[in-house]
Parts: C-alpha cells; sequence; structure tokens
C-alpha cells in the first residue's frame, strides 16, 4: 500500500526546485497533487511531469492553481476549489509559503484528520546566509510550529516543520557554500531528496503520534549553536 493512497495533498511553494521534487514524490506514492504557486507556466510543466497512477486512482488527479500567498490570498476561495475536485484535503504542505490555518481549510483538515508540514528553506532567508540568520529561522520556526501544533490538536491535526539546510541546488555563491560545508559536521550540502524525504515521513502515517516538531535537515548544522 502506497503511503499517499487516493489522499488529496496541497502543495504551496510548489513552482520551487523543493516543491517540484516533494510533488513528484507525493504523486509516486499515490497522492492527488493540488500545485499552489505564483508561476503558471512551472506549475504546468510541473503538473505534466507528475505520474498518474491507474491503479488506485482516475486520470487527470492533480490540479495546479495559480496565485501569490504573500498577498490577501482568498484562502477560503482556493479550498472551496480543492474540495470541489476531491471532497476532501488530507494534507497541507507549506513550502517558504503559509497557507493560513483558519476556516475552512482547518474545518476539512479536522475531518480528515490531517497533517501539515511547514518548510523553511535556509537559501530563501538571505542571499548571503549566516549561521546567525539560520539559528533565528529555525527557532521562528519551531516556536510557530509548536503554537500551531497545540491550537490545532484537539481537532486531531498534526502540525510539524522542515529546516532545510544549504541544498545542492540553490545558486548560492562559492564562499556561502563553502561556510555551510565548513560549519556542517557531515560537511556535505543537501539534496533535494533528502527534504524531501523528511517533509514526506511527516505528512504521512507512519509519523501520526508525532506533532510540533521541526526537524532540521541541515547535516547537523543546528548542533552548532
Amino acid at each position: 500500500m502506497k503511503r499517499f493512497n487516493d489522499k488529496a495533498v496541497i502543495v504551496t511553494g510548489a513552482d520551487s526546485s523543493l516543491g517540484r521534487v516533494t510533488a513528484i514524490k507525493l504523486a509516486r506514492e499515490g497522492a492527488n497533487v493540488i500545485l499552489v504557486g505564483s508561476n503558471s507556466k512551472v506549475l504546468q510543466y510541473i503538473a505534466a511531469d507528475l505520474p498518474e497512477d491507474h491503479t488506485w486512482i482516475n486520470s487527470g488527479n492533480h490540479l495546479a492553481i495559480t496565485c501569490r500567498l504573500d498577498e490577501a490570498t482568498p484562502s477560503d476561495e482556493l479550498v472551496t476549489h480543492v474540495l470541489q475536485k476531491y471532497q476532501k484535503i488530507d494534507v497541507l504542505i507549506n513550502i517558504n509559503t503559509s497557507l493560513p490555518l483558519e476556516g475552512s481549510l482547518v474545518q476539512a483538515l479536522a475531518q480528515s484528520k490531517g497533517s501539515v508540514v511547514n518548510v523553511g528553506l535556509l537559501s530563501d532567508n538571505s542571499s548571503e546566509w549566516s549561521l546567525h540568520d539560520y539559528q533565528q529561522q529555525d527557532h521562528q520556526l519551531a516556536e510557530n510550529t509548536k503554537q500551531l501544533a497545540l491550537t490545532h490538536s484537539t481537532n486531531g491535526i498534526r502540525v510539524n516543520a522542515v529546516n532545510v539546510g544549504l541544498t545542492a541546488d540553490d545558486r548560492n555563491s562559492h564562499d556561502s557554500r563553502q561556510l555551510f560545508l565548513q560549519h556542517s559536521p557531515l560537511g556535505d550540502l543537501v539534496s533535494l531528496e533528502d527534504a524531501s524525504e523528511a517533509i514526506t515521513f511527516l505528512a504521512s502515517e507512519e509519523a501520526r503520534m508525532i506533532t510540533g516538531v521541526t526537524l532540521p535537515v541541515d547535516g547537523g548544522l543546528s548542533l552548532t549553536y
């Protein structure tokens, strides 16, 4: 049995490199993937690349929605659009974006006893990162995750997070990469597959008793502060 068989999974920030890798992994595991991002051409490209699992689900199971979540996003409208097609929402994955946990989204996730995974990316914190910036990002993400997990636990919704270090796909300067490698105990950059594995684990039923956790995928960088 595939971990996300026939589950409706929203991925915001899906037009990013990590969003694409995560969406493909979810689709391969049977998910109905709802891609949300601001670049419609990239979303359509990713949607066309997603595998269809005809063993479990009907064809045309994926959906691309173009919107900017950094503006006044009508989340209820987006949720209504998703529910019209799938009748449920099982998982929300926010990749360096945030679809607010409120209104009809909370109701849908509560009904499915769903899960939320918020993802922070070191490369999106600033053009030239620092250990202090990463520490601040990690602390803020962890505190926010704990608060959300406590707030929504009464609804049966799990909320976790993944804090991703510098990835091999990031377009950072040589000095930034060297700085990360110097501070990282494992001495390597993070692959997109490393990050997507952590994200999908926390989103899955394998982690059904885990909530309020922020998982660092950073080669041990978070051990150094």
